[in-house]
């Protein structure tokens, strides 16, 4: 089984001087980043659709091998509008050519309920992205379904599983999968603060005992189904995701040494002693 892990985004201000050495600039953070992980999810891409030069400068500055998961812009996945899928398409066409583009995200709002309006527009982008692998995350608990995962399956989707408070209107932590990929983004357990601010809402540090609740699952829920296991941390306030993603990187490597846990595509610099190590 191969292990992916990373972290939701990279290029945050309050990393530089505990992760990235001071002084670092947004332009040289994915290079520095590339030495500790072998993947990261693109959020910018929510924000603005990509272009493909956007994300060729990303491929540029990042080793060989080194894998991209870009999160749709919100017009395909609040809006669902396809105004913006051809040019999208022709984006992360970059990344692809290049080997470096592992999938895409399309995460849902917590305000799209289980519906077959939704379901057909999820459908719609399953056939139109099937080439891109596209990971679906929903966000409201009327799509916890028993008949979800394979739903998905047959639309060449794959469900996210997530790590997040225990709310009563939120899609419930757990483990869920529809292909030999489990794809795991963890949040938060913040319920007090969930529902302000994303700082607020993703100020959270996991304890080893959190962390090794998905290593259980993954070993006797998934070990039969899964080929490759992404965990990925958005718990980014005050760098908490990489201290979070080295934590369970090595506690994945001394409970089960036998999962093949894919190292950095760059070396790390031999000076390097950062506090999130």
């Amino acid at each position: 089984m191969d292990v992916w892990i990373g972290t939701s985004g990279y290029s945050y201000p309050d990393w530089v001087g505990d992760f990235y050495p001071a002084g670092t600039r947004s332009n040289k953070m994915l290079a520095y980043y590339s030495r500790f992980f072998p993947l990261v999810e693109l959020n910018f891409t929510f924000y603005r659709p990509p272009t493909r030069e956007m994300l060729a400068r990303l491929g540029d500055n990042s080793p060989a091998g080194f894998q991209f998961l870009v999160k749709l812009p919100r017009s395909l996945s609040h809006e669902q509008s396809r105004t913006d899928l051809p040019g999208f398409r022709l984006a992360v066409k970059e990344l692809q050519q290049r080997k470096q583009l592992m999938g895409l995200l399309c995460q849902l709002p917590q305000s799209t309920h289980f519906e077959r309006k939704t379901q057909t527009w999820l459908e719609t982008l399953g056939g139109e992205l099937a080439d891109f692998r596209l990971a679906v995350e929903f966000r409201h608990r009327s799509w916890w379904r028993e008949d979800l995962p394979n739903w998905m399956a047959t639309n060449h989707l794959d469900v996210v599983a997530v790590d997040v408070p225990d709310l009563p209107k939120l899609f419930p932590r757990g483990w869920v999968q529809s292909s030999h990929r489990a794809y795991v983004r963890l949040h938060s357990r913040n319920a007090e603060n969930w529902y302000h601010g994303d700082k607020e809402r993703y100020d959270y540090s996991y304890s080893d005992a959190e962390l090794l609740e998905w290593v259980a699952s993954l070993t006797t829920v998934a070990r039969e189904r899964t080929e490759e296991a992404l965990f990925l941390f958005n718990n980014c306030y005050r760098g908490q995701a990489i201290r979070n993603g080295n934590r369970m990187r090595d506690l994945i490597a001394e409970r089960h040494p036998q999962w093949n846990i894919l190292p950095p595509f760059a070396a790390r610099p031999p000076e390097q002693r950062s506090l999130f190590e």
